[in-house]
């Protein structure tokens, strides 16, 4: 059977008046008509109990008995569109059994809305359009059908079409009166019928209608900007700055006004008068900013402006959680982390049941190197939010990475107690994690057993693959297998320099020195500042490459961050590499 695209849940939901409130005209006066109307009541009831399996069956069989009952085959048609998701022919007859209905019932505008749209849903436009010509008749006064009617005509079809639809639309604006949906929707008719004089009029109309209403001189400004008539664009927005000095809107359109004709001093100038006005509400001000950044976002020299509108920001509305949250995510995006962390600080002061809020600020200190506020934060965390599985699992690996082994294990087991079975990939790295504190304790075959259960439950858990490739080349086991899954993780991430060392690591275990020759000065490359690891990794592979005095190089480099490395200071005196 084929597989159809999903038919949109709203054609569904569209009221209807219920089968059992209407009169059952037309049907047979014949002992399998009573029948039919016997079941077709017991599937009413079956539905009315939720037995939707039952109902349909029963559906299905009054409709067999009475086939020209467009009651129960409307009905019918219900079930069947659910089912048609998986089978083509259901469809079909769905639609049959809808229109055969509404073809007898022609003013039933609930019936008949859904027909409608459904034809909209399936490109059968001529359909959709003559039914809502029709239920536009029978209800002239229902705005729903009128707009659904003037928006169906409009799209597609011929330019006389696009004309109709729009005298449809001046109808409701004579009953209702001018606004910018509605203008909007005639121009975008006009724009498609290329008439840039009738879009510049209808801009004018609007305008007229409500010389002082802020919104449509904007409106008019944004229509003239779009045909570069800069200078009536520029009167227009001033117009609305001048009508309402308050308005963050008005401001904000002129300012990306000035912004599209790379003005950016009067950009930043409109953006600050936008957010500077006091009675602009804070949701108002935020979406600004957030539009703001997206503009700024790739222009470094106005981080200073951003961070001025933040503080301005705060100034005024200083216990507003979602401001000191949006500036803690924009300090995260320029790599801020600890101005990030003491804004999240504040915003989960005036909100601590921001369990989101409560994540990020342990990442922070994480990346920051604040162990120990980090887990103060998971901490208090817990008192919001007790069953926090991954804040469990962060905590777990702050100790793992403090040698605290024992208390990362209880740390590890309460993660997986309070993680969900069907959440694979929190289980993986849980997994991981735990393989990563075995490894930690020399236990390493109960270490890689857990690194094959995290592999288990996501196989795109790469960093569980790196870790257990870099552990089987570290104890000389099973190379082909640790190839394996190292590849794995560099097909996915080949500019991770982590996996990279891991990668020229294995092939180094491999006796493939000059392959781990080239992939460590491509990781080399990607690091600014590469590590003592990595930096003995090159020494060893180079000297096993042939080239001892660079090998020496690279040893004496490693052995400056870190003198107490011993083995270290072994190659660095003799020269040499030397086996574990």
């Amino acid at each position: 059977m084929k597989r159809l695209p999903l038919i949109l849940l709203t054609v569904l939901t569209l009221g209807f008046l219920s089968v059992m409130a209407r009169s059952r005209r037309g049907t047979l006066e014949s002992a399998d008509a009573r029948k039919a109307d016997y079941i077709f009541l017991e599937a009413l009831r079956a539905k009315s109990q939720g037995r939707m399996d039952a109902a349909f069956s029963l559906l299905q069989r009054a409709h067999e008995l009475n086939s020209a009952d467009k009651e129960i085959g409307v009905e019918l048609s219900t079930y069947l569109l659910r089912l048609s998701q998986i089978d083509s022919a259901m469809l079909e007859q769905s639609m049959a059994l809808l229109k055969d209905y509404y073809d007898a019932n022609p003013s039933d505008i609930y019936y008949g809305g859904r027909y409608a749209m459904l034809n909209e849903q399936l490109l059968n436009r001529d359909e959709a359009v003559e039914t809502w010509r029709k239920l536009h008749i029978y209800y002239p006064d229902r705005l729903e059908v009128t707009y659904r009617y003037a928006d169906v005509l409009g799209q597609g079809g011929t330019d006389a079409d696009r004309d109709h639809a729009i005298a449809i639309y001046d109808s409701v604006e004579v009953a209702e009166g001018k606004s910018i949906p509605l203008s909007s929707k005639k121009i975008q008719l006009y724009y498609t019928l290329q008439d840039t004089a009738a879009i510049l009029a209808e801009a004018d109309r609007l305008r007229h209608s409500s010389p002082k209403n802020v919104d449509y001189q904007v409106f008019s400004g944004d229509i003239y900007s779009m045909f570069q008539l800069n200078d009536r664009a520029k009167e227009f927005y001033d117009s609305a700055c001048v009508l309402d000095p308050s308005s963050g809107l008005a401001y904000y359109s002129r300012a990306r006004f000035y912004n599209s004709l790379g003005d950016s001093a009067a950009f930043n100038r409109e953006v600050f008068q936008a957010l500077e006005q006091k009675s602009l509400d804070v949701e108002t001000k935020l979406a600004i900013l957030r539009s703001y950044i997206q503009e700024m976002y790739n222009d470094s020299t106005q981080l200073p402006q951003v961070r001025h509108l933040f503080d301005v920001l705060i100034d005024q509305h200083p216990h507003e959680h979602d401001i000191h949250s949006l500036y803690a995510r924009y300090l995260i995006v320029t790599k801020d982390y600890a101005k990030a962390a003491e804004q999240t600080e504040r915003s989960l002061d005036l909100d601590p049941a921001d369990e989101e809020g409560w994540e990020m600020l342990t990442s922070l200190y994480l990346q920051v190197d604040q162990l120990d506020k980090a887990k103060a934060a998971i901490k208090r965390s817990m008192r919001y939010y007790p069953e926090n599985a991954r804040q469990y699992l962060v905590l777990g690996s702050i100790y793992n990475q403090e040698k605290n082994h024992a208390k990362a294990s209880t740390e590890y087991a309460r993660a997986l107690e309070l993680t969900d079975s069907a959440d694979v990939d929190l289980l993986s790295r849980i997994y991981g994690s735990i393989g990563d504190n075995l490894y930690a304790q020399e236990l390493a075959d109960s270490a890689f057993t857990m690194y094959q259960k995290a592999i288990l439950y996501d196989p795109d858990n790469y960093l569980a693959l790196n870790n257990c490739a870099y552990y089987l080349a570290c104890e000389g086991k099973d190379l082909d297998k640790a190839l394996s899954m190292i590849e794995t993780a560099i097909a996915a991430e080949p500019e991770n320099d982590t996996a990279l060392d891991t990668y020229a690591w294995v092939l180094f275990k491999r006796k493939d020195y000059a392959k781990a020759r080239e992939i460590i000065d491509r990781t080399l490359s990607l690091m600014n500042e590469p590590g003592e690891e990595v930096l003995e990794h090159a020494g060893d592979i180079y000297f096993m490459d042939g080239e001892p005095d660079k090998a020496l190089e690279f040893w004496k480099r490693a052995l400056k961050l870190n003198p107490d490395n011993a083995l270290l200071a072994k190659k660095v005196r003799h020269k040499t590499y030397f086996f574990k």
